[in-house]
């Protein structure tokens, strides 16, 4: 019996499928440039997860929605609002998404306090629906920001100080 290992090279199949060579320069300067320049409207859509989110509080107080099921309900329409409220002209919807996404993603099991920072999370959104904040430098950006931090800072702290008392 032979104690020799034999060395595989898997296929690259996704390289096939792709080819080589990159992207031709011309393209990624007009692709970059008609998302800068979109005059696309982000309300309609940010409305909708907005409402998404909704329902889907809705679903967890009326208790129809089980716990195990809270992040993963939650992370769609979160995603979509991080990913989409930047590529729109709203860089505070994906600022402040990316501050729950980050609270959600670090805590064991969402519970009671975190529920309340996504409804929190809600009201702001629709804030910034409403008065189509867009300015990275406005007033209401940096508040905004600041307090969902804040408040997941609060709940960091309350969590380690509760686990950290005596049973």
């Amino acid at each position: 019996m032979s104690t020799k290992s034999k060395i595989v090279k898997p296929e690259n199949l996704l390289k096939k499928k792709a080819g080589n060579g990159g992207f031709n320069e011309k393209d990624l300067v007009k692709a970059q440039n008609m998302i800068q320049t979109n005059k696309i409207d982000f309300k309609p859509l940010g409305t909708e997860m907005l409402k998404e989110l909704n329902d889907i509080m809705a679903g967890i107080k009326a208790q129809t929605i089980l716990p195990s099921q809270y992040f993963d309900l939650l992370m769609y329409p979160l995603m979509q609002l991080k990913s989409q409220g930047g590529l729109f002209s709203y860089p505070t919807v994906s600022e402040m998404t990316k501050i729950l996404i980050d609270l959600l993603e670090n805590i064991k099991q969402i519970d009671g306090d975190a529920l309340e920072i996504v409804s929190a999370y809600m009201n702001s959104l629709q804030a910034i629906l409403t008065l189509e904040v867009k300015d990275t430098g406005a007033k209401a950006h940096k508040e905004l920001c600041k307090a969902l931090s804040d408040a997941c800072d609060r709940y960091f702290k309350l969590q380690e100080k509760l686990q950290s008392a005596p049973a």
